[in-house]
């Protein structure tokens, strides 16, 4: 661990080892997070007694690649975005719809250790692992109608954020932009397997995340996968991980959302059980957001395409160790086809992935 979590509890709070428990949390690719368990309730910077809390800290590179640097003003932007989320009169209103889905509580930002103090939504799972189980299948609509109608809303209410709003979101350093990284990286993935317009491709998913006049704006997680939805025991919906938050577009955040359930399915041992109960996931969500979301524009369709593309061709780097050349090159050839299929009229574009086991994307392009 990259950051001793017990002395710092202990000084923090006067307490003594026998007085606490900390508990490494599953995930880690960008912070440290803990569970912190105590004895009796503790109260933090005027917060309400809790009897456990979530730790997050960021060091100043990537948890999971020390050799990546990256800011540590992250954590700015998820105490502003939890703020901002627990302060907005429709986002709380909509919640109190979602009595199922939950997004953790701002307790304090301690930015001097880089520690972000956060409410613990309870014993939970990735909607990755969730899936893998798999759960009973009207568990796993109920969850999925949910999440899609839940996401739609919020976009909703979000869309066409002001330049005060989006200004709290800001990251003060280009190279901590997404773009960047996300871009470089997909194109060295695909020159590396001989792609032969991979710098067109490459350029395409940089220029489009760069959009400054985006037509659909909204405010997202802009980090919308399986990794950052928590699925608790009860079958509640939890929302985490909000570093990244602030503008996208509808299209690019389900684009990204659907990436990555796909590779669970083009993986190369997973199970049928577990590729149809992902299948029905997919579904039931694309069903449930398209029912409350305007009908999908051209313009939804290339983010959505774009943002699809650059999530498959990346795992070939931050997921793919694990997989055998079977499984790359479906992932690989869904990702490029889908960022060519990105190219020209956006009204004449339509991609389906048959060979990676994955159906339903070109639904969301009708």
């Amino acid at each position: 661990m990259s950051f001793d979590f017990p002395s710092y509890l202990a000084s923090q709070l006067s307490l003594k080892p026998v007085d606490f428990q900390v508990d490494v949390l599953a995930g880690g690719l960008t912070n440290v997070t803990v569970r912190a368990t105590f004895a009796t309730p503790i109260s933090v910077s005027k917060s309400q007694p809790f009897t456990s809390v979530v730790l997050k800290y960021a060091p100043p590179y990537i948890a999971s690649d020390p050799t990546q640097a990256m800011s540590v003003h992250r954590q700015v932007i998820e105490a502003n975005a939890l703020r901002y989320l627990a302060e907005t009169p429709e986002i709380r209103d909509l919640l109190q719809q979602f009595l199922i889905l939950k997004i953790p509580h701002l307790i304090h930002h301690d930015a001097t250790a880089n520690v972000l103090w956060i409410t613990d939504l309870g014993a939970s799972q990735t909607l990755f692992k969730y899936l893998t189980m798999p759960p009973p299948i009207a568990t796993v609509l109920e969850v999925a109608a949910t999440l899609g109608t839940f996401i739609s809303d919020l976009w909703k209410i979000t869309a066409h954020p002001t330049p005060e709003t989006i200004a709290l979101f800001t990251r003060p350093i280009e190279q901590d932009n997404p773009v960047i990284f996300l871009a470089s990286t997909a194109l060295q993935v695909m020159s590396s397997r001989g792609v032969s317009d991979a710098e067109v491709l490459s350029d395409r998913v940089r220029t489009t995340m760069q959009t400054k006049e985006k037509l659909e704006p909204c405010l997202s997680m802009v980090d919308f996968w399986p990794g950052s939805i928590l699925i608790g025991p009860d079958g509640s919906c939890g929302l985490v991980d909000w570093e990244y938050f602030g503008p996208s577009t509808p299209g690019a955040e389900i684009g990204m959302l659907v990436a990555h359930l796909h590779l669970i399915i083009a993986q190369s041992g997973s199970k049928p059980d577990v590729c149809d109960t992902t299948r029905t996931f997919i579904s039931a969500f694309l069903d449930s957001y398209g029912a409350h979301a305007p009908p999908a524009s051209t313009y939804f369709k290339r983010q959505a395409l774009i943002a699809y593309g650059r999530e498959m061709v990346t795992a070939i780097e931050f997921f793919a160790a694990d997989w055998d050349e079977s499984a790359r090159k479906r992932v690989l050839d869904a990702g490029v086809r889908s960022l060519r299929a990105a190219d020209g009229s956006e009204a004449e574009v339509n991609v389906k992935l048959d060979d990676t086991g994955a159906i339903l994307w070109d639904d969301i392009l009708q």
